[in-house]
This record gives structure tokens, C-alpha cells and sequence, in this order.
């Protein structure tokens, strides 16, 4: 595992102390620091009259919207001594919410083989176990509260360090995971107090509102239902979304097991693949193909429910914009060449993400990645191929390390002469900090990066259009995918 330039934090008897483990690692690690903050898990915002929707996905997307709670961010949060009798060897609150595995993750790591129809039995049969396991998470963090109070304790609860300093990259899984820097959320403070209120709030709605009686919310009407909570009413949807997150790393479930979904429709995907998906009205077949308009399928919130019954796909191909999502099917690419299509509508939401891995681990189709060509794109590839840094904890079950980058590259402006658009300097800076990050760190990257940077350029997928409608499939994409070893 690699950390760059971070810091790690010890925590004894309130005091905290800091020692630098690398110096050599980020050569810049405000150049670190300000990638983290560019890069966002949203998809892209509405466009506005006054900013185009270039400008609009590669600024606004990306701008690190992050909202701060209204009680402090994580850099204001004291520490406070372990207690022996509630702490295990290694410093971790020992509590009934203990860190084993969910039962669709663990199925998912121990079967190899996950085209058989014994594996997707079990998948059918673990998602009722699944709900049992959330439940009994979600009550048993209450248990620890509850077990401290008994004992004469501050009720708190540790969990990994949701800050810059904390981010890691594993080399063992190729993703970005959280590092090993704890902090300890404590009653001993008002914001403390509060958290740990909120955190027992939406647990019991959780539990006794979605998992018992099947039922579903948004991420925006939590935020509302919590209206009637009293002093544990959120103030922000901000602040809701961020509990949620929280819950997801101290449980090590993620927020489709609480039935959360998100507001935003989910992104849409064709190509020559039949599933099946479980709805609140039954099951239905669906070709990808053959059943729906060209608009594609759209991916539902929770991809757990979709079953994979057969497929003539050769690869996938997901697509950063609309407009080339719509030519490929026009030129009738998925066809002539098998591809499943996924539009990604910007950067990808993470059920679009965890479908491209499901198709790809449990089906083996390749997985490719076509967008435009600029910093921020490249990002769109690496939360695909590496994992999003804002949902780091999620990173080993959404991301797809063997995906592949189509392009459009540095090396397509030049050798196409494709129209372009001058770099920013906000995108100078991107590219910069790419040159430093681990997920770039390849020799194909670092001299694409390189040439972008000497060039001064930028180009949009819909560039390709300036050599004919048919250009990107009959010679771009079958040349590229052929350099890749797709086709």
C-alpha cells in the first residue's frame, strides 16, 4: 500500500502527535490535496444558460462541492484514551457491529466461477441473508452505545479517518482505499453528541422502516424525514448524506443495503446482454437489445438485483457522453461488433460503476473506457479502473482494475488533428497533479500526460465528427480497440 508524503496520527491519553513516514512518495502533496478536492462521486449538474456543457462537466463536476458539517469537519475532532475493558489489542473499539463480511460480498470473493448456475443461486438466496446481516450491524452499533452507557463509558465509536492524509493506494487491489489513521467520534463533545444521535436515528429508521418492511428512500428524503427527529433533525442534506457515508465504513455495509438510493436516475447501458431484474412487481426478462428503444436500460440503484442470464457480448464499452453514446448506436456498433454500451452521463454513479464490475468479473467481458480527452475525463476513467477517492471505502467491490482507457488521447489530437479547445489553467493543474498520482504513474500515462501538457490542448469525443459521422466506427474505435488486444 502506498500513502504519499502523509502523516500518521497517534492518539494516547488526549494527547496527538504526528510523524512524517515518507518523504518521497507525492512529490507535491498540495498538488495531492488539490486533486482530492477537484474530485467528486456526483454525477455532472444541470447546465445553466450562461456556461456550456463542456465547461459545465469539467468544471462544476469537479469543483469539490463538498458541503462542511455545520458541528466541525474531521480535522476538529479531539481524541480521547482507549478504554482497556472496550478496546481490543490493536486500539479498535471492540463492539457487536464487528468488521465480518456481508453475505453477497463474501459470496462474491469465494467463488471464482461466477458464470455457474450454483453461484447465481446463492446470490438469490443471500440477498434475504443480506438484509438479516444489515439489521444485525445496524442493532448491534446501537448494542455497543448502549453496552458503554452500562459501563460507565462516553459512548463512541472508532472508525477510519475520512480525511486527505488518510487516502491510500493499494497496489495489492489497484483501488484507493482508506489508510490506517483512526479517529474516534465521542458524546464527550456537542458535535460528538450529536453525531452519535443522528448515527441512532437513521439506524432505527433503517432497521425498522426499509429492512423490515421492504421499503426504499432517497438520500434527499432522509434528509426530510429527519424533520421530525427533534435535536437529531439534520440541517443540511449535506450533513445526512455524510452519516450515510459514515455508516457504510463502520458497519462495512454500503447504502443499497439500507435501501438508500440516490435522487439522480441512474445512467443507461445496450448491447447484446438478457437479465433478469427483481422489481416490487416480480421479475422480468429484458434484452438489452432487442426489448428496449434506443434511449438503452436504465440501470436501477441497486445492480444486486439484476441477474445475468446470457450474453453475446464481446466487450464493454462505457461512454462519457451522451452524444457519442447515441452515434455508436446510431452506426449500429453494438451490432457489427458485440459491445454492451454503458453512458456513464458524466462522471459514473456508483451502481453504474459496480454493474461494469459485475459484468466484468462474473461474465469475464473486457471492460473499455471512452471519453473525452482532458484531466478531468481521465479521472472518469480512473473511478472506474481504481476507484473514487470520495467513496475510497467502497473501492474494492465497485471498481474494475483490468478496465482499459480508449480514449480520445493526447496522441489522438495530433495524429487526427482533431478540433480543440486551448487548456485552462485549472486543467493544467489537473494534469500536473496527474503526473503524481499513483493511478497515473504508468509510462503509457505519464508520456500522454506529457505530450497533453506540451501541446496545450484539449478535445471533446464529439471531435471526431470533423472526419465524417462514420469515422469513430469504421477507423478510430476498431483501430484502438485492436491496439488493446479487444478485437
Amino acid at each position: 500500500m502506498v500513502r504519499k508524503n502523509a502523516k500518521k496520527e497517534t492518539e494516547e491519553f488526549g494527547e496527538k502527535s504526528s510523524e512524517e513516514i515518507s518523504e518521497d512518495e507525492y512529490s507535491d502533496f498540495e498538488d495531492y490535496e488539490a486533486e482530492y478536492e477537484a474530485f467528486s462521486d456526483d454525477d455532472y449538474e444541470e447546465e445553466t444558460a450562461e456556461v456550456s456543457s463542456y465547461k459545465t462537466a469539467k468544471t462544476e463536476s469537479y469543483a469539490g462541492n463538498e458541503a462542511e458539517d455545520e458541528f466541525g469537519t474531521d480535522e476538529e475532532e479531539e481524541f480521547f484514551a482507549p478504554e482497556a475493558d472496550l478496546f481490543d489489542a490493536s486500539g479498535r473499539l471492540k463492539n457487536k457491529a464487528d468488521k465480518d463480511t456481508a453475505p453477497l460480498k463474501k459470496l462474491e470473493a469465494e467463488y471464482a466461477d461466477k458464470t455457474s448456475e450454483e453461484y447465481k443461486q446463492k446470490v438469490i438466496d443471500k440477498k434475504i441473508e443480506n438484509d438479516n446481516w444489515t439489521t444485525r450491524k445496524l442493532v448491534g452499533l446501537a448494542e455497543t452505545f448502549y453496552d458503554q452507557f452500562q459501563n460507565g463509558s462516553v459512548p463512541h465509536v472508532l472508525m477510519p479517518s475520512r480525511t486527505k492524509k488518510n487516502l491510500a493506494y493499494s497496489d495489492e487491489s489497484e483501488v484507493w482505499v482508506y489508510g490506517d489513521i483512526e479517529s474516534e467520534r465521542s458524546a464527550k463533545t456537542v458535535k460528538g453528541a450529536h453525531q452519535l444521535l443522528r448515527t441512532v436515528s437513521v439506524s432505527d429508521f433503517v432497521v425498522s422502516e426499509h429492512l423490515q418492511n421492504s421499503r426504499s428512500s432517497t438520500l434527499r428524503e432522509l434528509y426530510y424525514i429527519s424533520e421530525g427527529w427533534g435535536a437529531a433533525k439534520f440541517h443540511a442534506q449535506s450533513e445526512s448524506d455524510r452519516l450515510i457515508e459514515d455508516l457504510e465504513i463502520i458497519t462495512g455495509a454500503q447504502r443499497e443495503f439500507f435501501h438508500i438510493r440516490p435522487e439522480e436516475d441512474g445512467a443507461t447501458m445496450y448491447g447484446p446482454i438478457l437479465i433478469r431484474e427483481e422489481t416490487k412487481r416480480g421479475s422480468r426478462d429484458i434484452h438489452c437489445q432487442q426489448d428496449i428503444g434506443e434511449g438503452g436500460y436504465q440501470i436501477p440503484f441497486n445492480v444486486e438485483n439484476i441477474e445475468f442470464l446470457k450474453h453475446d457480448a464481446s466487450m464493454i464499452i462505457a461512454v462519457e457522453t451522451g452524444g457519442m453514446y447515441a452515434r455508436l448506436i446510431e452506426n449500429g456498433f453494438d451490432e457489427k461488433y458485440n459491445a454492451i454500451l454503458v453512458h456513464l452521463k458524466g462522471q459514473p454513479a456508483r451502481s453504474t460503476r459496480r454493474i461494469i464490475r459485475r459484468m466484468n468479473t462474473e461474465l469475464g467481458i473486457p471492460a473499455t473506457v471512452f471519453t473525452d480527452g482532458d484531466p478531468w475525463s481521465y479521472r472518469i476513467f480512473s473511478s472506474i479502473a481504481y476507484g473514487a477517492i470520495k467513496s475510497a471505502h467502497l473501492s474494492e467491490y465497485m471498481a474494475t482494475p483490468d478496465a482499459k482507457f480508449i480514449g480520445v488521447q493526447p496522441s489522438d489530437i495530433v495524429e487526427y488533428e482533431l478540433a480543440t479547445d486551448k487548456l485552462s489553467e485549472q486543467d493544467i493543474a489537473a494534469l500536473r497533479s496527474e503526473l503524481s498520482d499513483p493511478r497515473f504513474e504508468s509510462d503509457y500515462w505519464k508520456e500522454q500526460i506529457n505530450l497533453q501538457l506540451k501541446i496545450g490542448k484539449k478535445a471533446e469525443q464529439q471531435a471526431f465528427a470533423g472526419k465524417g459521422l462514420d469515422f469513430v466506427t469504421e477507423t478510430y474505435l476498431p483501430s484502438r480497440l485492436k491496439d488493446l488486444g479487444i478485437i
